[in-house]
C-alpha cells in the first residue's frame, strides 16, 4: 500500500535513540527525507551513520530543546536543508523522575522548557513554514490521561501539551495542517530502564520485579517497541489520516484504565 510519504520531508527530533530514532527509521524505511536532531552530537552521529544505512536522504542538525533560540534553528535550518518541510514529528526526553517535594524549582523550570515551551515554539514555527497537507505529530505520554507515581513532572506539565494540540489543530486545521498526538506507555527505551531502576530502589525490590509488575498492569502483558509507537506517526503522517485532527492517540497495549 502507497502511504504517500515517499518524498516527503520530515524533521524528527530527539531521534539519537528511542522512539525518536525509530520514527526517523520508519519514515526512511519509507522514502522520505529526513532531519534528525538532539543535543548529544556523539549519539546524533551515531544515528545517522545507522540510518543513512536504510537510506542516504538523512542529515543532522544538533538542537538543545531546552533551548528555544535553538529549536527555532533546527526548524528553520531543517526546513532550508529540506528545501521544504511537510512534517515534524516532535519527541523530547524524559524529566526526571521524583515528586512534589524531592524536585527543586529549577527542576520544574526545565521540565516547562523541555516539555512544553519547546513545543510551542516548534509548532509556531513549522506552522509557518508549512502548506496544505502538512502535518505536526507531538509524541507525549500516557501520563496525560494516566498519572504514574514519582513521575510528577510528566504528570502535570506534559498535561498541557493536551491543550496545545487542541489549539493547534483548530488553529492550523483551516489551512490544511493537521496536528496530532501519541500518547505512548510502557515502551523499552533508556526511559523504562532509568524509571525501573528508580522504582526498584525506592521499592526494596529487584528490577526484575519491577519489570514483571509493570508488565502485569499491560493487558498485551509485555512493553512496547519503539517500532510500534514510530507505525502510528508514520499512519499520522500518511495518506490515511486525512480527516483525524487534534486527536491524542495512545500506543500503549490498552495499559490506561479510563474510558475517555
Amino acid at each position: 500500500m502507497d502511504l504517500g510519504i515517499k518524498g516527503k520531508k520530515v524533521i524528527v527530533t530527539a531521534a539519537s535513540k528511542g522512539i525518536g530514532f525509530a520514527i526517523a527509521k520508519r519514515f526512511l524505511e519509507e522514502g522520505a527525507k529526513v532531519v534528525i536532531s538532539s543535543h548529544d552530537e556523539t549519539n546524533l552521529v551515531k544515528a545517522y551513520n545507522k540510518l543513512k544505512e536504510i537510506n542516504n536522504d538523512v542529515t543532522y542538525i544538533k538542537a538543545d530543546l531546552m533551548n528555544p533560540q535553538e529549536v527555532k534553528f533546527l526548524i528553520n535550518e531543517g526546513y532550508r536543508k529540506l528545501q521544504g518541510l511537510d512534517v515534524l514529528a516532535y519527541v523530547t526526553g524524559s524529566p526526571k523522575p521524583g515528586n512534589l517535594f524531592s524536585l527543586s524549582d529549577k527542576d520544574w523550570l526545565d521540565a516547562f522548557y523541555l516539555l512544553l515551551f519547546s513545543a510551542v515554539i516548534a509548532i509556531r514555527e513549522a506552522g509557518q513554514l508549512m502548506k496544505s497537507g502538512g502535518r505536526i505529530i507531538l509524541s507525549t505520554s500516557t501520563t496525560l490521561r494516566q498519572p504514574i507515581d514519582n513521575l510528577d513532572l510528566s504528570n502535570v506539565v506534559r498535561l498541557s501539551l493536551a491543550g496545545l494540540i487542541k489549539v493547534a489543530s483548530r488553529e492550523l486545521g483551516p489551512r490544511g495542517i493537521l496536528v496530532n498526538g501519541i500518547m505512548p506507555g510502557w515502551t523499552k527505551t533508556e526511559r523504562l530502564i532509568q524509571i525501573v531502576r528508580d522504582r526498584a530502589a525506592r521499592e526494596g525490590k529487584s528490577e526484575e520485579d519491577i519489570l514483571k509488575i509493570i508488565a502485569s498492569d499491560v493487558p498485551l502483558g509485555r512493553a512496547g517497541e519503539p517500532e510500534e509507537v514510530a507505525n502510528v506517526v508514520i499512519f499520522l503522517a500518511s495518506n490515511l489520516s486525512t480527516y483525524v485532527n487534534g486527536a491524542l492517540i495512545p500506543v500503549d497495549g490498552g495499559s490506561i484504565k479510563g474510558v475517555f
